[in-house]
């Protein structure tokens, strides 16, 4: 009976470590700040500690694209950042939640109307 609580102890900590992040790219020259075809999920490697998300809008109109897994030789900063990337003016965002860097205007419109139907709904 003791053993089960023992085991759930052992598979919970292997769960909870991996991290799905969205991969795409990198596109150098995409007509919109959106990922090219499917974007696929990827398991990041344990030491990973983020998903990232890397947009630049270049001169020429069009823009630099990539969604991966965040790297060790990353700037690990929380959140948005402007960067430099290949001679482009870009912002990075890191999140680390499983997916987060998926497209920003698709899940941040989700949460804010579930919100708003959750308030209206309590009202």
């Amino acid at each position: 009976m003791h053993s089960l609580p023992l085991l759930l102890l052992l598979i919970i900590p292997a769960a909870v470590s991996s991290l799905e992040c969205f991969t795409c790219g990198v596109f150098l020259s995409a007509p919109e700040p959106l990922c090219r075809g499917e974007m696929r999920n990827n398991s990041c490697d344990p030491e990973n500690l983020g998903c990232l998300s890397i947009i630049g809008h270049k001169a020429d109109g069009t823009y630099y694209v990539e969604k991966r897994c965040a790297e060790k030789n990353d700037d690990l900063t929380l959140g948005c950042i402007n960067i430099g990337i290949r001679g482009i003016a870009a912002k990075q965002c890191l999140c680390r939640d499983n997916l987060c860097n998926s497209s920003k205007s698709t899940c941040s419109g989700l949460g804010l109307l579930g919100f708003l139907y959750a308030i209206l709904t309590i009202i």
